[in-house]
């Protein structure tokens, strides 16, 4: 099979290997303030439409197609600040500003796509809002749940299909060089600008496809909204038409600043055409923009402000509606619990001050650490190794893990309601062991990787190629998602009656299992057997490699030969040491030793202290991970990129 990376080359037809994206060229200082500023909208911006989707997904008063329509584009402005804030936040660090041409046409495609389907998307949003005020007695039947399916893809696939359109025409160019882009992406007008072959070809598709992309939509929502305003204008009362403009004033507002920022951009006489101009215009629909539509939304929308205050809180108090899958799960259980209390770590205020403090510090730094880690392996050529690609993956399970609990516990600390909704608890339970599960196999998978580079290292680049890596670590995911799975299908459908109380500071499987008022033998029985396979397999594999290991270590003649041979697997075993023995002393310890108070305690440490102190691990035992990472903090870019992320 053609791989994507050879098409596109094929496509390129130019001698140009990679581009150099300027960016925003300032003093360290300012690049530095530059980096805070952007990295907090970006994880803010993630925050909040992770808040937005998860509050609609919980709500049943939210399943309408109004806020349906408003989780799409929630979701869809996830992923679309995920295209170009990332590189643009480790060029504010690294200073290596090196885009692989095969990087820069995927980040072009991909902000294409999402572009592109936001302006479908905010066009069907309008026509919703059109239906529901200028037709409210039919808006039922003309706005069915399967038509607003529909609507979403279609938004999705025109969005897709339009961004490939372009693509076929601009990467079949050449490009000699210069290689400089005067942006902080890859974007459209900046590359035409570096071709060395006739461009007008690529300029019409791009024309007429923008014509259909951005205007169509934008005359949808100009129709749509002339006759909201006159529909309005004919109510009586004038509370009747605040009511009226209440539903739609958050969309309009969206789709005023999101398309005038757009328009200004592509659409402005050439006389007012700068790429600085153009950089600092582009920065409010690409990273402004989707930080404000959740901001928006919250403040004009009563209902979601609401919704995202229980969810917030944990207050959610009534089930879900059927289509979704707790509703699901409690129509199976029968379960009379709406929410459960976390006990956490009940103590005098002052000290739950300082316990907040604490915890909260720790959170942080685990999140800085870990977010340097992936940087720095990304960022350093030398580290584009297997070794160091298992590693990026464990930080990024890391960074995850830990905010499936830290956030409730931080709260919990500040706040005297303790209560968590049942769709809350589930959905961290199941999260919790997702997590668990992957690192339990990803620590085994980096001990194979250790057992080859030192056992096999003349085959080690024939064993432990791309592809095998990719595998690996997508096997350990997979692993991960469906053990947590299935548990939870027998875990979710017991009984819980009343107002539980949970002796713990998150939903774990045991504390959940005593707190259920039926029988739970057979929940417990598949727990016992899935844990068997992700801690038991796993922990013989990890013991199997490190055996195989050390005898091949002994076998060195020289001290220095053992000492480096050593060193390369130090950081992993000490990491395995902490996890497993921490997990297994919660888990698998006698009965009789068993009281929650302890059980609290122990958990602290494999759940906020081991993902701390992972990334600290690996920076004290390995040199180059510590090299990389003062390259990274420093500003000293590691040299030229490569194309592939891992390198045999």
């Amino acid at each position: 099979a053609v791989k994507w990376t050879e098409i596109m080359r094929n496509l390129s037809g130019g001698h140009v290997a990679e581009f150099v994206l300027v960016g925003f060229p300032t003093s360290p200082p300012v690049q530095l303030l530059l980096f805070a500023l952007f990295l907090a909208i970006y994880l803010l911006t993630l925050l909040e439409n992770a808040l937005i989707v998860s509050t609609i997904w919980l709500t049943p008063s939210l399943h309408r197609p109004m806020y349906f329509f408003l989780s799409h584009l929630s979701f869809l402005e996830l992923w679309y600040i995920n295209v170009t804030v990332p590189r643009l936040l480790g060029a504010f660090l690294t200073q290596d500003r090196k885009i692989s041409y095969i990087g820069c046409m995927t980040q072009l495609y991909f902000f294409i796509a999402l572009a592109c389907t936001e302006c479908v998307l905010l066009a069907v949003m309008a026509y919703d809002r059109y239906l529901a005020i200028c037709e409210p007695l039919r808006y039922p039947t003309l706005m069915p749940s399967s038509l607003a399916s529909r609507l979403a893809v279609s938004s999705w696939g025109s969005g897709f299909f339009s961004s490939m359109m372009k693509l076929l025409f601009i990467s079949r160019l050449s490009y000699c060089g210069p290689n400089i882009i005067n942006h902080f992406f890859c974007d459209i007008s900046p590359l035409l600008n570096l071709t060395c072959s006739d461009k007008e070809q690529a300029e019409l598709v791009d024309f007429l496809l923008a014509l259909v992309m951005i205007l169509l939509p934008l005359l949808a929502v100009a129709s749509s909204y002339a006759a909201i305003i006159i529909t309005i204008l004919r109510i009586p009362t004038v509370e009747g038409r605040r009511k009226a403009f209440s539903t739609c004033a958050s969309h309009l507002a969206v789709v005023v600043i999101y398309y005038s920022s757009t328009l200004f951009t592509y659409a402005r006489p050439r006389a007012m055409y700068t790429f600085n101009y153009n950089k600092i215009i582009s920065v409010l629909y690409t990273v402004i923009v989707p930080f404000l539509n959740p901001a928006i939304y919250c403040l004009r929308n009563k209902e979601v402000k609401d919704a995202l205050k229980k969810a917030v809180l944990g207050r959610c108090l009534y089930p879900r509606d059927p289509v979704t899958i707790s509703k699901v799960l409690k129509d199976d259980n029968y379960t009379a619990t709406t929410h459960f209390i976390l006990l956490g770590f009940p103590s005098r205020p002052a000290i739950q001050l300082l316990l907040f403090s604490v915890f909260l510090t720790t959170y942080l730094l685990t999140l800085l650490e870990n977010f340097l880690i992936i940087l720095a392996i990304r960022s350093d050529g030398q580290l584009h190794k297997p070794m160091y690609f298992f590693l990026s993956q464990l930080s990024f399970l890391e960074m995850w893990y830990v905010n499936v609990i830290s956030p409730k516990m931080l709260v919990d600390f500040l706040s005297r309601d303790k209560s968590i909704s049942f769709n809350g608890c589930m959905t961290q339970l199941y999260f919790f062991v997702t997590f668990v599960c992957t690192e339990y196999i990803l620590l085994a998978v980096m001990a194979f990787d250790r057992y080859v580079a030192i056992c096999n290292p003349l085959r080690y680049p024939v064993i432990m190629t791309n592809k095998l890596c990719g595998v690996l670590a997508g096997g350990c995911w997979v692993c991960g998602l469906l053990t947590a799975m299935i548990k939870m299908v027998f875990i979710a459908r017991l009984r819980y009656c009343g107002t539980p109380h949970i002796n713990h500071y998150f939903c774990d499987i045991s504390p959940l299992l005593n707190v259920s008022c039926e029988n739970s033998s057979q929940a417990e029985l598949v727990d016992f057997f899935l844990a068997l396979m992700v801690i038991a397999v796993p922990l013989c594999v990890v013991v199997a490699s490190y055996i195989t290991i050390l005898t091949t270590i002994l076998k060195i003649p020289s001290a220095q030969g053992r000492k480096k041979a050593f060193s390369t697997c130090a950081s992993h075993l000490t990491v395995v040491t902490l996890f497993y023995s921490t997990t297994l002393f919660t888990y698998a310890r006698p009965k009789l030793m068993y009281a929650y108070n302890s059980n609290k305690v122990v958990s602290v440490l494999y759940t906020v202290i081991v993902p701390l102190l992972n990334p600290i691990i690996y920076c004290l035992r390995n040199r180059d991970v510590k090299a990389a990472l003062k390259k990274t903090i420093l500003c000293k870019g590691s040299g030229p990129r490569e194309d592939v992320a891992l390198s045999n």
